[in-house]
């Protein structure tokens, strides 16, 4: 792999982590008009329909394996996956789901390691361990310790649900399928999943609160940039470097979400928030770096400190 690839594999990430630490904030705004499965609904509707236009043979059948590989990638990693955020965050403050769906790297690395038997390094683990504990600052700084039993299981289901979705977005792309063409069959299989749902749970067309300008922003936010273009430049991003170093890149989801909702639904920062952030970006940086580097920093700290 060329260097320029996985710098732009990084950039992805990063630039996807910032648009998706802020649908927490938008899917808060729009469940005082919306129900979880409408706002899942609407919104991958609008991002499947804006992304056929783009590339219309993307749904063209290409094999029976294809097809059931994009439909757990549709399940697990949208249908799934936001069923169990949007209600998770009927029960629980944004910043409390975004805390707990932050350990989705953990069980990204563990399926990954049943794909490929990769042992993970030391930087992954005291990576981890660092980011949880300063996501946890960030939550004491924004939640006013309000803890919720069903909201906490829901966010965790988020979390398992990305690992599978992480798990076969990378068997899709071994089977030579590009990101693009993953994120179209993905969202369309997404949307027929929902389906069932829309009967079970109810469903409302609401044209007059889908129109109402805020609704509409967030919706549009949602479904084109966040859904759209973060899902691609996502899947481009494992491409380049990698599940688990992308999925490290979730740590940071926190970070923007807590100022996001700062500024936006004046939810409150405090210095356990800002600690909290400096702790979380010091463990994705310690998570990115190589374990031999890793090592040799911890040397060098160690021997400044006998010196």
């Amino acid at each position: 792999m060329r260097f320029s690839y996985a710098v732009l594999g990084h950039f992805y990430a990063l630039l996807v982590i910032i648009i998706w630490g802020l649908t927490f904030v938008s899917c808060k705004i729009l469940l005082n008009d919306f129900s979880p499965v409408e706002i899942l609904f609407n919104r991958f509707l609008i991002a499947t329909l804006c992304l056929v236009v783009v590339a219309p043979k993307a749904l063209k059948f290409e094999s029976l394996k294809v097809e059931c590989y994009a439909a757990i990638v549709g399940f697990s990693g949208i249908t799934l996956y936001f069923v169990f955020e949007n209600n998770a965050l009927i029960f629980s403050n944004s910043s409390n789901v975004s805390l707990i769906v932050s350990s989705s790297p953990f069980f990204v690395a563990i399926l990954n390691y049943f794909l490929d038997k990769t042992k993970l390094g030391l930087n992954f683990y005291i990576g981890f361990i660092i980011a949880i504990v300063g996501i946890a600052f960030l939550s004491m700084g924004t939640l006013r310790l309000k803890l919720n039993p069903l909201g906490d299981i829901l966010a965790l289901g988020s979390a398992v649900s990305w690992g599978l979705y992480s798990l076969y977005v990378v068997k899709l792309q071994r089977l030579r399928i590009n990101s693009l063409y993953i994120t179209i069959k993905s969202f369309f299989y997404a949307v027929v999943f929902t389906l069932p749902l829309m009967w079970g749970w109810g469903y409302e067309l609401k044209i007059g609160r889908l129109l109402d300008e805020t609704n509409l922003i967030n919706y549009l936010f949602l479904a084109i940039i966040a859904s759209s273009l973060s899902f691609y430049f996502w899947s481009k991003s494992v491409e380049y470097i990698g599940s688990v170093k992308t999925s490290v890149y979730l740590y940071a989801i926190p970070v923007v979400t807590a100022v996001g909702a700062h500024f936006i639904i004046n939810e409150q920062l405090t210095v356990y928030s800002f600690v909290g952030i400096a702790l979380a970006i010091l463990g994705l940086v310690v998570s990115q770096t190589s374990t031999l580097q890793l090592k040799q920093i911890m040397g060098k700290a160690f021997s400044r400190n006998t010196a």
